[in-house]
């Protein structure tokens, strides 16, 4: 496993070790003041291979004596607080943020030195202690107040991208916190000693309305269930969730700012009724400001989601800037005091170490991946193929007609509401498969056919919804639905049922018709097959081809001219996809000796590959037009090899690697444009991980 999955845990050592007071031998490392003048880091500290362990950990607190009681109070002047921070692992790398009532407080160290909202601490040795004071004049508070201080540690706030070897750090550049009270003895001294923040934020709006239908969607409901059982939207009670949008967009690991002057920023928190928060927005660890103010207050409603947004002026930033929001709790029973959005890579391509646009793909090596990342972005959950160059991309808010050749987006629609629906290219559009939803939940899974209705959802070159078809068993039995296909001119849906066969539904009308009775009783003449799971259409939507276990064959649309064969030095788990007049099948998971078989349907002759044993075990997939098929094998990365489907001759081989040892954690979903050679995988993209696309071209 790689351990920048478990760069989450350094977070929850994080917790323990700021409830902890004691002595240790004192060191002296260094801190540095003004994080934001370090440049990128080749280096990434989320990136590291070794065993399911604890990846470090850091802590921080009031360093008090032996018996000491956690009492601060201020009595005038600059306050010092006697503080220390502790780290082990990569945790040895810490950046404190200080609020004051959830006011940003700039502070120095020991009385000394510049102002700065961030202090970086590089500890030496593992579990050494670095003692020092906190010192600034509070930025709120007056004689006979109680004030609560906030502290928060940002783990390895030094590191940023430098978009060649590394390209983000999202979730994992977290922040742990830890409150005292100070209860003020004194009034404030006239012009207090601060450092100014940056006013870099224009049209700054706080709201706090009712969360609506798309909010609850696409929010609280896509990321399933809790280890406890609960969905997001049964913890509301209790917990604050919080969502970070850019220009109405989720963004999870960079936002290219070339070019542009601004970008609309919005983060949103719901959940924990009566909280009240201060919000902040950061730049390279410093707050932003509007000239009036750099944080705004907002309490929390049940049933509303809070929103504080802002136009960011990115034109005036750095090459290279790490950006994020932050919440800090002053009232209310909300069980989290401090709140910080995920890190994001704010990166102007030119600049200082950022890579400048992709060259295009007639002028790449074999293997360059190309940079797709303003439409492939973090929210993509599944792609499709389309006409010629086209895919068809499915976000978590829609869909987007795309053309590789040219570059540009072509169409951008609704989500049909459909669960688990596949998309089947048509003349001229689409058509959606899935399952109906009732209530906002899937009535049945995908292809299962037990209850509710499996639905397709015609769709034109627009992505504007022309009609629907509904899919049923025909003998009023209720047998489960197999498998469908709709052909190519979307004229006809097949369908297969289980103890029923294969049937034929016109989209203009009519009962569906039966093509072939496919059951057990039938096995012997019909070659051996009993039941069909997988179905696709010829090229000129005449013939239905069909498999179903190490049987496969075709029948024509009017029930005639039915053929089928099986394989004979081959175990066949399935069918994996169909194009150019070729049915591909990977082997048995049981057997896994790396065999793979192509089966040309114009004869239903075939042919077996055999690979490595990594190969041909679920991880097979077919080229838009069949002239290629592509395997992939996990090994601390994905590695991707291209294949002729002719002569089985190698294209290409390359390793994905990423910081995010999540986005391995499903099934690739892997697409190959033949003409244009290039191969985009998709990793990630479901529940909270964030989707990542590769591009590869090859020859």
């Amino acid at each position: 496993m790689k351990a920048n999955v478990i760069a989450i845990l350094v977070a929850a050592a994080c917790v323990l070790a700021a409830l902890l007071c004691g002595c240790a031998a004192e060191a002296e490392p260094s801190a540095d003041a003004a994080p934001q003048s370090a440049g990128p880091s080749a280096e990434n500290p989320f990136d590291y291979e070794g065993p399911p362990d604890v990846l470090g950990s850091m802590g921080h607190g009031i360093d008090l004596p032996d018996g000491g009681e956690s009492v601060v109070t201020y009595d005038g002047g600059e306050l010092n607080i006697p503080y220390y921070v502790t780290g082990s692992g990569s945790g040895k790398n810490i950046g404190l943020l200080v609020y004051m009532d959830g006011v940003p407080q700039s502070y120095r160290i020991d009385g000394e030195g510049e102002y700065a909202y961030m202090h970086i601490f590089d500890l030496q040795n593992d579990d050494e202690k670095r003692r020092f004071d906190l010192s600034f004049v509070p930025a709120a508070g007056s004689a006979g107040e109680t004030v609560r201080a906030t502290v928060a540690s940002v783990y390895y706030p030094r590191f940023k991208p430098d978009m060649v070897n590394s390209s983000g750090y999202g979730f994992y550049q977290g922040a742990v916190s830890a409150g005292y009270d100070i209860i003020f003895n004194a009034d404030l001294p006239e012009g207090g000693a601060s450092a100014p923040a940056d006013v870099l934020l224009e049209n700054v709006a706080v709201s706090n309305e009712l969360m609506t239908e798309e909010f609850i969607e696409r929010n609280l409901e896509s990321g399933g269930l809790t280890s406890g059982g609960q969905s997001p939207l049964d913890r509301l009670d209790t917990e604050v969730l919080t969502f970070i949008t850019y220009d109405g967009e989720k963004v999870y690991d960079n936002l290219d700012m070339t070019g542009r002057d601004a970008v609309r920023v919005a983060f949103e928190l719901c959940g924990a009724p009566g909280t009240t928060f201060k919000v902040s927005f950061y730049a390279d660890h410093a707050p932003l400001g509007d000239g009036t103010a750099d944080c705004w207050e907002i309490t929390l409603e049940k049933g509303k989601a809070a929103r504080v947004e802002a136009d960011v002026r990115v034109s005036e930033l750095e090459d290279i800037t790490t950006f994020y929001a932050a919440a800090v709790a002053v009232s209310g029973g909300g069980r989290s005091e401090f709140l910080k959005s995920s890190s994001l890579a704010f990166v102007r391509q030119g600049g200082s170490g950022a890579e400048t646009s992709a060259p295009p793909a007639e002028a790449l090596s074999s293997g360059t991946p190309l940079d797709l990342s303003e439409v492939m972005d973090g929210s993509v959950r599944a792609l499709w193929y389309g006409e010629g160059g086209e895919i068809l991309i499915r976000k978590t808010d829609g869909l987007c007609l795309y053309d590789l050749a040219s570059g540009m987006v072509l169409a951008e629609g609704a989500l049909p509401e459909l669960t688990g629906a596949e998309y089947f290219p048509i003349e001229s559009g689409f058509c959606a498969v899935g399952a109906a939803a009732s209530g906002g939940a899937a009535s049945v899974s995908l292809g299962a056919g037990e209850r509710g209705e499996t639905v397709c959802v015609f769709l034109d070159s627009s992505l504007a919804e022309t009609g629907r078809l509904s899919l049923a068993d025909p003998t009023g039995e209720g047998r489960h639905i197999m498998s469908y296909a709709v052909s190519p001119d979307g004229r006809y849906v097949a369908f297969s049922i289980m103890d029923g066969g294969i049937y034929l539904l016109a989209r203009d009308g009519g009962d569906a018709a039966l093509l072939r009775t496919v059951d057990a009783g039938h096995r012997e003449e019909n070659g051996g097959l009993a039941l069909v799971t997988s179905m696709w259409f010829g090229e000129d939507s005449s013939r239905v081809i069909f498999a179903g276990g190490s049987c496969f064959g075709s029948v024509g649309i009017d029930g005639s001219d039915f053929s089928c064969a099986s394989f004979e030095n081959f175990d066949a788990q399935g069918a994996v996809g169909y194009a150019g007049g070729k049915l591909f099948f990977n082997e048995n998971f049981f057997v896994a000796s790396g065999a793979m078989a192509v089966a040309d349907m114009s004869d239903l002759s075939y042919t077996v590959f055999r690979h490595s044993a990594q190969e041909g075990r679920g991880d097979l997939y077919v080229s838009r037009d069949g002239g290629y098929f592509i395997t992939t094998a996990y090994d601390g990365g994905l590695t991707v090899r291209i294949y002729g489907a002719e002569d089985d001759g190698l294209r290409l081989e390359y390793t994905i690697t990423d910081d995010n040892s999540a986005v391995f954690g499903g099934a690739p979903n892997v697409v190959l444009m033949d003409g244009l050679k290039l191969c985009l995988v998709k990793l990630g993209g479901y529940a909270d991980v964030p989707a990542k696309v590769v591009v590869l071209s090859f020859e």
